[in-house]
């Protein structure tokens, strides 16, 4: 067997969930982009054939993603954990596949807290680029109570600064009648637009069964594109519980990411190099995370960050560590190193207790 697969052909053994799930799609009318899925990148054959498999694909610029055999099951997402790469020249594809496909050792602290094995050597998945004009994810049950409720977060262009966190989304969910309500920033998708996106994650849906995180792209000409579809996970149809008794005084607030509540000292971290003087069990407050701060979300109280939505890849892995998140907090960065806080994830509150 060629170690460069079509993705219509993709099998779920060797291809893994990502491939073979879009592949599912597409058989079923779902606009999904081309792609091929390079599942031994340490075999010798594929780089001679890419050059070709690429013209077949069209285009000049291609987004290469992982596709891992353990990624979007129903109980571990490995959302944000492994590599993607986006915008690549042709002549860059080969070098992209062998950095996705080596980002294995990088999901080692989300395997070992969630409990799932990863690979070390990962498959990857080439497609064209699109270039949307909007982007983002939607998710069929609201994440933090589980009940049948679509919501959408996008950004304008591609959604990697959703994902990501670092940006501020404009969120679409339906009200208690039905009727569609925006909030965050505003003017990314119409009505009219928003309506597409739910319509399409509801489909699949409806074709894939339970609820589903879908990661879409709208082009210029009003298709939306599914360019991801999973199981949302640690999502039940509860009612978050009630707020604790009134103690301290009122700090800040900003979108419950993540359900729950917990208590613990702030630490504002700034980048990579401030992780060594985290401690188990402080709150960790910062402007935004991305994969490498797993190790360290894995040993907080809580999250807490000054941008981001519900739908971010931090969001989805508090929810699956089971810590609450705030994110979206104005201000969140200047808040004082050693504070003891309450991090109410449900209603996107923080409350000070030192003066308690």
């Amino acid at each position: 067997m060629s170690s460069v697969l079509p993705l219509g052909q993709a099998e779920a053994a060797i291809c893994g969930a990502k491939a073979t799930t879009l592949a599912l799609l597409a058989r079923a009318g779902i606009a999904v982009p081309d792609g091929v899925v390079v599942h031994e990148a340490a075999a010798d054959d594929w780089e001679t054939a890419l050059p070709a498999v690429l013209e077949r694909l069209g285009g000049s610029i291609f987004a290469v993603r992982s596709s891992a055999p353990g990624e979007d099951a129903a109980d571990a997402s490995f959302a944000g954990q492994y590599l993607t790469v986006l915008n690549v020249a042709a002549e860059d594809v080969a070098y992209a596949v062998r950095r996705v496909s080596a980002s294995g050792p990088q999901a080692a602290a989300y395997a070992n807290a969630t409990g799932r094995p990863h690979a070390a050597k990962i498959p990857a998945l080439v497609q064209p680029m699109l270039a949307p004009v909007a982007a983002g994810v939607a998710f069929t049950r609201h994440p933090l109570t589980g009940l049948a409720q679509t919501i959408i977060e996008a950004v304008p262009g591609t959604g990697e600064g959703l994902v990501s966190g670092n940006a501020d989304p404009q969120r679409w969910e339906t009200d208690a009648l039905g009727a569609l309500i925006s909030s965050g920033t505003p003017d990314v998708l119409s009505t009219k637009q928003a309506r597409a996106v739910m319509a399409l994650a509801e489909r699949i849906e409806v074709l894939l069964g339970g609820g589903q995180d879908v990661e879409w792209a709208l082009d210029s000409e009003g298709k939306v594109w599914a360019l991801q579809a999973r199981p949302i996970t640690c999502c039940t149809a509860s009612i978050p519980a009630p707020a604790p008794a009134d103690v301290g005084r009122a700090l800040a607030s900003g979108t419950g990411a993540s359900p729950g509540v917990a208590r613990g000292r702030v630490r504002v971290l700034s980048g990579l190099d401030d992780f060594a003087g985290f401690r188990t069990g402080e709150v960790l407050v910062c402007r935004a995370t991305s994969p490498a701060w797993t190790p360290v979300l894995t040993r907080a109280a809580a999250v807490v960050t000054e941008t981001g939505g519900i739908l971010a890849h931090a969001a989805i892995v508090a929810r699956e560590l089971g810590i609450p998140a705030v994110t979206d907090v104005d201000g969140a960065t200047s808040l004082r190193d050693g504070s003891l806080i309450l991090v109410d994830g449900s209603r996107g509150s923080l409350t000070l207790l030192d003066d308690v």
